[in-house]
């Protein structure tokens, strides 16, 4: 066995280890306040499943497909309204996700392309149904690299960062996109610590800048949205030499919405649990599932529930 292979297994098994009418119309001005402004597949921070920030060997390639379903039945707002009647959106997306790992002045690096694709449908506020949209998301061009990278200890620190290219399904004056017709920029730094006893732990923090987008609401008014700044935290324990599971937090807060300058109540305030179980079928290939659910929501639609499918082949 090459000693790249000796490493990308080392890799793999670190990984398998650490895994009334006045009240309607008010709804209703509510209602047209969130259709105006419009809404995106794609408003947060990017997420990071338990080991993410395990850098594989120089030289190795990952592929990942991910499957996601979302479901919400209210929405809050930021201006203090919870809608809860006759209200909900449905999200499916699929992601593919290329990773190449490097090695440079000693850094260990990777670049990275994410590609998604989805719907959104069954949508509606308070009665007022939005039409669905399906189509490409905004893909996302992706650099890493470990500052700190010590495999003896099992401590690693990375920065990595995501830009979001505006070249998604996007129409003009459309409550549902997609894309988001605007630049987004993702710096994250993240943590990872063996413990020891087969538990881990690995925390990372986001800030997400926005550009503007001149096409939204009627689709000739200017959306404008604060940093949105995320904080995510996994403890993982490998219980078996396959098997991996992981329990996770993560808040989001900031990201409030201004359309032509005046507040939208979208935004990007929410608590997060989530539970992530993963196994290696093969020692390269490992099925991840994930499980999400939001609370403390405010400036948009609490998910209910979120299920991911993540597949993963190493080579």
């Amino acid at each position: 066995m090459t000693p790249k292979l000796n490493q990308i297994k080392f890799w793999l098994r670190r990984q398998s280890r650490a895994s009334g009418r006045l009240v309607h119309c008010k709804w209703l001005f509510i209602a047209c306040t969130i259709l105006f402004a419009g809404m995106t597949g794609n408003g947060y921070a990017t997420d990071v499943n338990s080991q993410d920030y395990v850098p594989a060997p120089a030289g190795t390639n990952v592929f990942a497909f991910y499957s996601q379903y979302t479901t919400s039945d209210e929405y809050k707002s930021t201006l203090g309204h919870t809608i809860t009647h006759n209200t909900g959106i449905d999200v499916y997306v699929n992601t593919l996700r290329y990773v190449h790992y490097f090695e440079v002045l000693g850094f260990a690096g990777d670049l990275q392309v994410l590609v998604p694709v989805g719907t959104l449908y069954n949508a509606k506020i308070a009665g007022a149904s939005l039409d669905a949209a399906a189509g490409i998301g905004d893909p996302i061009l992706a650099t890493g690299l470990w500052l700190l990278n010590d495999p003896a200890a099992g401590r690693y620190f990375g920065l990595v960062q995501y830009l979001f290219v505006p070249i998604g399904q996007y129409e003009r004056g459309e409550s549902l996109n997609l894309g988001e017709n605007r630049w987004k920029y993702d710096l994250q730094a993240g943590l990872y610590q063996d413990l020891g006893n087969n538990f881990a732990f690995q925390v990372t923090g986001d800030v997400v800048w926005y550009g503007a987008n001149d096409s939204a609401g009627n689709g000739w008014q200017r959306l404008t949205q604060d940093n949105t700044y995320q904080l995510q935290a996994w403890l993982s324990y490998a219980f078996a030499p396959t098997w991996s599971v992981a329990a996770g937090y993560s808040r989001y807060w900031g990201g409030d919405e201004y359309l032509n300058g005046v507040a939208t109540g979208n935004a990007t305030h929410k608590d997060q649990l989530r539970l992530e179980l993963s196994k290696f079928i093969t020692p390269t290939f490992q099925v991840l599932g994930l499980v999400q659910r939001d609370f403390n929501t405010e400036g948009g639609f609490p998910e209910n529930f979120r299920g991911t499918v993540r597949l993963l082949q190493v080579f």
